[in-house]
């Protein structure tokens, strides 16, 4: 669970911060959580270190009243943080640039308690108002918390910059704790929703099985708890396992869209999803042969996921569609063959579980084992054979 993330766009709200010295227990410890939530995160936290290259069968759940004291400490982490930003003329006239920037964002929210009825200009106007104020000391309510993007980017701009020196000044280290202490109640949520990401990964739709295996799927999911962690509150009106599961599903299709063999858009996949949700026949044939002419895999697989739901029936092109499709994953498999090197085409093929690897797909973890090299080589090499190959059908379907 490293605490440092890359400040890319996309990995905006996962909090970047420097390598802790102090160990996870302690700063466990230092949360002060009620005794019983606190022994039942140490206790799975040695579980899951005796168990480093595998899940427990058996699981720890968060109960209703743990979901609420660890929702309540991340809000009271970030109004201290929102807090602290006032305090600082250098913080203050960094978040007052992401506020005067909320613009881009189309109903992007900035406070916690903001009334429903206030529109996005009344409330940037108010945020504007409140972080011009020049002074040392000010109170306001939890209403006025930041939400976490909205913190996230702050941060970011805070770090980008602040020099050597400012690193050093307590405001600033005061700041990274709190950060880090936010980082700290994230690991806590993903290490006592294990159970959980198992899963949800085992019911990810065969598009994403394209490019993406179970135990992926487990470590992506991961990444969605995390995003889920910094935003839930009780006042959302369900467990954090229902508000979890939205943010799980969209990072493991965010991903694994991304790491198609043939690309394939996250605006097709929701077009397809609301079609199917409002019974629009028309253009649910129009996105799922959209899909099934991007999908490069076992086409019994493909009919019986179709077959499984009447909603999902294609219309009588889909004879054809097997023939385009069982073409095209002929043209894949020759450029695997004759485009990329050895060890680049055998890693793709125990990714995707291309001959001789048929249904036996591997995941990065369990590749990177067989080369006896880190996950990062493994996951580099596959992008650049990825991008070599998407660029070598487009030359060769044009």
């Amino acid at each position: 669970m490293q605490d440092r993330q890359k400040n890319s766009p996309e990995r905006i709200d996962l909090l970047a911060t420097t390598p802790s010295l102090v160990p996870f227990v302690n700063r466990v410890k230092e949360l002060r959580l009620s005794p019983d939530l606190e022994q039942k995160v140490l206790f799975q936290e040695g579980r899951l270190s005796v168990h480093s290259h595998s899940i427990p069968k058996a699981f720890i759940h968060l109960t209703a009243d743990e979901e609420k004291e660890l929702a309540t400490e991340v809000l009271l982490l970030r109004h201290q943080f929102t807090e602290l930003v006032l305090t600082s003329k250098k913080f203050r006239q960094a978040t007052l640039t992401v506020i005067q920037n909320i613009y881009l964002f189309k109903n992007r929210r900035i406070f916690f308690g903001t009334i429903s009825s206030t529109s996005s200009e009344e409330e940037r106007k108010e945020a504007l108002l409140l972080f011009s104020t020049n002074s040392t000391e000010v109170s306001f309510s939890l209403a006025k918390t930041l939400q976490h993007l909205i913190l996230g980017r702050v941060w970011n701009r805070i770090l980008s910059n602040s020099t050597k020196a400012d690193l050093q000044e307590q405001q600033f280290i005061e700041l990274h704790a709190i950060v880090e202490k936010l980082n700290t109640i994230r690991n806590i949520y993903i290490i006592l929703t294990t159970g959980l990401i198992k899963k949800l990964a085992s019911r990810i739709n065969y598009i994403y099985r394209e490019s993406v295996t179970r135990e992926d799927a487990i470590q992506i999911g991961s990444f969605g708890i995390a995003r889920a962690a910094y935003r839930y509150h009780p006042s959302s009106g369900v467990r954090f396992s229902t508000f979890a599961a939205t943010w799980v599903f969209k990072e493991i299709q965010r991903q694994s869209l991304q790491g198609r063999l043939i690309r394939l858009s996250t605006n097709t996949i929701e077009q397809y999803a609301k079609a199917a949700k409002n019974e629009d026949t028309e253009n649910l044939c129009k996105f799922s042969t959209l899909i099934r002419h991007a999908t490069i895999t076992d086409e019994d697989t493909i009919e019986e996921d179709f077959r499984s739901n009447p909603k999902q029936n294609l219309d009588q092109s889909h004879i054809a569609s097997n023939l385009e499709s069982q073409e095209l994953y002929a043209i894949l498999l020759d450029a695997v063959d004759h485009q990329l090197s050895d060890k680049c085409g055998d890693i793709i093929k125990r990714r995707y579980g291309f001959p001789p690897y048929q249904g036996q797909e591997q995941s990065i973890i369990s590749i990177s084992r067989v080369y006896g090299v880190t996950r990062g080589s493994i996951y580099q090499l596959e992008q650049a054979s990825l991008n070599k190959l998407n660029h070598h059908l487009k030359t060769v379907l044009q």
